[in-house]
């Protein structure tokens, strides 16, 4: 079965999940509420406010859901019925990373698109505005793939669904947030740019980390 294949039957699974059904609909949901409650955002742009706020829902949602989905289907010996077939390891790992990642950018996206609105209809979207719109939507992505990366680790590394579920909320969130972290102690750092560099090279060590336990995991 070829890593397309897997993709494609994972993502249909996500897609009608739970946890993206709320993603889907309850984060654009909440760029309203954030808007009628009218919180003190200090000159922050309702679009640029609700990127914060949703990548972090987000990207720990489906931390924990790829964390506890893999600890269970383990403990299911659902993976035995895949390796008798011809099926890389590191498939199954991507698929899962793919899949979910996509139904996350797309419930991203879409909650920035209802705060655009919600601004030009309020209080004007200047190019300044959306332009860190933009750029609050590129380091989001790229927190999130940390964030997904990890939650894989945590449901390579653990037999425990509730334990990979803690280590994925406190832990996997937590670490995400390290992308940010240069900009405030070094200065002419461009945010977007070391967003996306740290973002990649910081996904792609986990993901090979991931795969490497994973195959030699025993089923």
């Amino acid at each position: 079965m070829s890593l397309s294949l897997l993709f494609l039957d994972e993502l249909k699974g996500y897609a009608k999940s739970k946890v993206m059904t709320v993603l889907w609909f309850g984060l654009p949901f909440l760029s309203f509420l954030i808007h009628f409650l009218q919180p003190n955002t200090e000159g922050l742009p309702i679009s640029l406010l609700v990127g914060l706020v949703v990548s972090s829902i987000g990207g720990t949602l489906s931390g924990i859901m790829l964390s506890t989905s893999i600890v269970s289907e383990k403990n299911r010996h659902v993976y035995e019925l895949f390796l008798i077939r011809p099926v890389k390891r590191s498939s199954l790992l991507l698929a899962k990373f793919l899949a979910v990642y996509l139904c996350l950018v797309i419930a991203i996206i879409i909650s920035i698109t209802f705060g655009v609105i919600i601004d030009e209809f309020t209080v004007g979207l200047s190019e300044d505005l959306l332009r860190a719109t933009i750029e609050s939507l590129i380091i989001s992505t790229a927190s999130m793939a940390i964030t997904c990366s990890i939650g894989i680790f945590f449901g390579v590394l653990v037999s425990s669904v509730p334990v990979a579920a803690i280590l994925s909320v406190y832990l996997g969130s937590q670490l995400s947030s390290i992308i940010l972290l240069p900009t405030f102690f070094m200065e002419g750092l461009n945010p977007v740019i070391l967003a996306l560099i740290l973002g990649i090279s910081i996904t792609f060590i986990i993901m090979t980390i991931n795969v490497y336990l994973f195959s030699r995991k025993q089923f």
